[in-house]
């Protein structure tokens, strides 16, 4: 059995399905970020019909493998149930519920599409804010923001999500009519992110870049041209585990925040920075 979910204890308790739904997240081809969309569309569906509670199945570890966890292990259910109450709906694990065997109870099966009704703008934004990571996700990810920072004596505070992997340069390549070349697609991506950093981002100024590439032209620029940047090291060798902590980092961002056009990481980050000041830019 995977190590992690030996780790994991979920209490057990009397499971009730009136009022209820559940919806299953993972699939092959998901990563954390589909997670969560899928996740958010539950929610929106739950608080406009009135159910009380949604349960949800296991988390996809890593895109390119097939292990899973109790959602519990990435989210913080409690600290999210608390901020749905004014919904009157809660979030509960659904990893040990067979809904072949659980007459009545309903499983969503939902499209994307939900999320661009302009009806369901604001409560998907409200949605993506109060997403809450479970400890193990959340406090490895701030200690490494607040050492650096401690040691810096710096506030300021610009994050980069720099998509420039391949299976991305793929993706956007066989979209294009004419479809193109994927390196050329790298070559527009690298000049797209270094062009914002060159006129937004200050050298002394505390830069996280949020990869999976870490070796590229745009982090060859930030080195040679001495700016103080800082990768947050991939502690897990679960894929989807690592880029959760990522989104904690970038919701630290205080400043400047550069993304990437079309990345679902970079549209839920979009919707988590706040603040008044803070200048987002898309690639």
């Amino acid at each position: 059995m995977n190590k992690l979910l030996l780790e994991y204890n979920t209490p057990k308790k009397q499971i009730r399905f009136e009022n209820s739904y559940k919806i299953n997240i993972a699939d092959k081809h998901g990563g954390l970020c589909n997670q969560l969309w899928t996740l958010v569309i539950g929610l929106i569906v739950c608080i406009k019909q009135g159910i009380s509670v949604l349960y949800v199945g296991n988390f996809l570890l890593d895109i390119h493998a097939t292990s899973y966890c109790p959602i519990g292990m990435i989210l913080s259910l409690p600290a999210m149930n608390d901020l749905l109450t004014k919904y009157n709906i809660r979030i509960e694990d659904g990893s040990r519920i067979n809904e072949r065997n659980t007459p009545g109870l309903k499983v969503l099966l939902l499209g994307w599409e939900i999320l661009y009704e302009p009806a369901n703008i604001d409560l998907k934004i409200e949605l993506f804010q109060l997403i809450r990571f479970s400890h193990s996700i959340f406090s490895p990810a701030l200690k490494f923001v607040n050492d650096i920072q401690t040691n810096r004596k710096k506030s300021t505070i610009n994050v980069v999500h720099l998509r420039i992997e391949q299976d991305w340069l793929d993706h956007v390549s066989s979209g294009r009519n004419p479809r193109v070349s994927p390196v050329v697609v790298y070559n527009e991506i690298v000049d797209k992110y270094i062009n914002f950093i060159q006129r937004y981002i200050q050298k002394d100024d505390t830069t996280f870049i949020l990869t999976g590439s870490s070796s590229n032209k745009v982090i060859d620029y930030l080195r040679n041209n001495r700016y103080a940047y800082f990768l947050f090291p991939k502690i897990t060798p679960n894929r989807e585990m690592n880029a959760a902590m990522d989104m904690v980092i970038g919701k630290t961002c205080n400043n400047v925040f550069i993304g990437c056009g079309g990345s679902s990481f970079s549209d839920i980050l979009l919707h988590r920075i706040t603040g008044d000041n803070i200048q987002k830019y898309l690639c």
